[in-house]
């Protein structure tokens, strides 16, 4: 008759030695790691950068950087403005909108009766352009090359999407501009130019919209908020997050360790 199977003895010094080094090796490779590969992709953006070479990702980059870029070319904008100081309506070269002449009609009618000059751009806006097509960017550049102090430009694309750019005052209360997909691009125009003659205007001396800076002057760029890659610095949080991982990672290899060496040494009691 065999004899009862006492309590397992616990573990010797050893299996936890053995389990701590393993928490210990994972943790410290775990942090290693976690800054070899950061040293690696800073050196590959940083050849790319410096390369120049025009890829799919670096065209999308560029389109991008386009609207945000403080040197842009304000020719176009500037020939806009030109266009609009003698007839308030402007069309780009290339006609794919829907427009009935009534309709151009009447927008003239209402921003003739304004108490500000409104003026409307009809534009072939495309994320290719190097506004990354943002109509209300469009419509800040363009008034920013005009003369009147008070002027507001509504840019209307083929999609019934309109962009508002300010000067001097700005409508704080005016609801986001957004047009019918039915209607006629006159129709949304029109509507818009409606919306802006009718809305309360407040003098930017007194009081800013987002879109204009503390001098009342509208803003033609976003902030560029992208790190350079030559500037990327292995942050304090990259380290402590590889080191937390790998007592994760190694914990669970220690524990696993240590119940191996268990259940090999009860086998090998066995025999």
């Amino acid at each position: 008759m065999m004899a009862a199977a006492g309590p397992p003895r616990p573990a010797g010094a050893l299996d936890w030695i053995i389990a701590v080094v393993a928490v210990a090796a994972v943790s410290v490779g775990a942090t290693l790691l976690s800054g070899f590969l950061f040293d690696q992709t800073k050196t590959e953006r940083i050849e790319i950068a410096d390369s120049g070479r025009v890829d799919v990702e670096s065209i999308y980059t560029d389109r991008i950087k386009g609207s945000t870029d403080p040197d842009y070319d304000p020719s176009r904008y500037q020939a806009i403005a030109k266009s609009l100081a003698t007839d308030p309506v402007y069309f780009d070269g290339y006609p794919e909108f829907d427009i009935k002449d009534e309709e151009i009609t009447a927008i003239r009618t209402v921003v003739a009766d304004a108490d500000t000059p409104i003026f409307v751009a009809f534009l072939n806006a495309s994320d290719l352009d190097d506004a990354d097509g943002d109509l209300d960017l469009l419509a800040a550049r363009i008034v920013n090359e005009m003369d009147d102090a008070e002027a507001a430009v509504l840019t209307v694309d083929a999609t019934g999407l309109m962009g508002v750019g300010e000067k001097g005052v700005h409508r704080p209360e005016m609801s986001y501009l957004s047009g019918e997909y039915e209607d006629t691009d006159s129709r949304n125009a029109l509507t818009g130019v409606e919306q802006l003659r009718s809305a309360e205007t407040v003098d930017l001396a007194t009081s800013h919209s987002y879109k204009h800076d503390d001098n009342g002057s509208p803003l033609p760029v976003r902030p560029e908020s992208a790190t350079a890659p030559h500037d990327l610095e292995y942050s304090t949080g990259g380290a402590v997050a590889g080191a937390v991982i790998g007592i994760i990672v190694g914990g669970g290899a220690g524990i696993g360790i240590h119940f191996v060496r268990r259940a090999l040494k009860k086998r090998t009691a066995k025999q």
